[in-house]
């Protein structure tokens, strides 16, 4: 009785190839491009005090998404999954923290991820945490920050 059981560490998502994880990100923003482009446009029936209704976020299809990297991106199963939880990781990291989002994109072009981010993305940890029947990755933003910051 005296046994000290192991504590079960969460599922780590596996690491990819920063070139491959770029594709998934530009496959990614086309498939958002589209929902977006397929959304009824916000009403227009604001309060009189100015408040306009929250603009609604595309509800986003895993299995579609899933579809779309393994047509697309030419992956295996594990593969795709690695790269469906790292791009949905940091494309919430990258809106819940604005000036982490300006770190991490090129310079040149305000719309592309700098090689720096993209590499973090790729290789930092990204632990699996189960809430629920759902299960969802998250970026630790200090440690993403961390390592744009270092180059």
């Amino acid at each position: 009785m005296n046994e000290v059981l192991p504590f079960p560490m969460p599922p780590r998502v596996p690491p990819v190839e920063p070139d491959l994880l770029a594709s998934a990100v530009f496959v990614f923003g086309e498939y958002l491009d589209r929902l977006r482009a397929a959304m009824p446009p916000p009403e227009e029936n604001a309060d009189a005090g100015g408040d306009a209704p929250a603009p609604a976020e595309p509800e986003i299809d895993t299995r579609a998404v899933l579809d779309l990297f393994a047509e697309e991106l030419g992956t295996s199963v594990p593969v795709t999954l690695a790269l469906f939880l790292r791009v949905t990781a940091l494309f919430r990291l990258l809106a819940q923290s604005p000036s982490l989002a300006r770190v991490a994109l090129e310079t040149e072009s305000a719309s592309d991820l700098s090689e720096t981010a993209l590499l973090a993305a790729a290789r930092l940890d990204l632990p699996v945490k189960r809430e629920g029947p759902e299960g969802a990755a998250d970026f630790d933003p200090r440690a993403f920050r961390a390592a744009l910051t270092r180059a």
